[in-house]
């Protein structure tokens, strides 16, 4: 065998690892965003169990939420403090899902779970909807927009 062949044979092989080592790193590629999809639905639902929590072992929370998603100008001082964190954790939570989303990491069908949180708490509660008004200039651009048209959708239904 001379060199020119050796060198024939060196080429093939290293064209074998090569296309290999391509399609394990496509594997790792991919293993590596289910788990950061997985990592950012985990943190989401963190959130949202916290607030969970909250509400159940503290009655005053819950009630403040409930009737401030009623009518948010009925509540007292404290208890619109309370609404407050709590409806702010909520939409944390979705413009932390948009903000995976638009860099591609997060789940799409997670993205629709929160969305459509969104959407039930803005027909469930004009007084939601009030605060998103209130508090909205404090959010990014893009967030804004995706819930503005959500809450503008929500009001065409009636």
């Amino acid at each position: 065998m001379d060199i020119t062949t050796l060198a024939a044979w060196g080429e093939f092989l290293g064209g074998i690892a090569v296309v290999v080592s391509l399609i394990y790193l496509a594997s790792q590629i991919r293993q590596n965003s289910r788990l950061l999809q997985a990592s950012t639905t985990s943190a989401s639902s963190q959130v949202e169990v916290a607030v969970h929590t909250l509400m159940a072992q503290d009655p005053e929370v819950a009630k403040a939420y409930g009737e401030g998603l009623a009518h948010l100008d009925s509540l007292s001082e404290e208890s619109r403090h309370r609404f407050d964190a709590v409806a702010n954790l909520w939409i944390q939570v979705l413009r932390q899902q948009h903000q995976f989303q638009r860099d591609g990491i997060g789940s799409p069908d997670e993205w629709t779970y929160r969305h459509d949180g969104l959407r039930w708490m803005f027909l469930q509660g004009p007084g939601f909807r009030q605060w998103w008004r209130l508090r909205r200039e404090i959010y990014p651009e893009p967030f804004r927009e995706v819930v503005d048209s959500l809450l503008r959708e929500v009001e065409a239904v009636g």
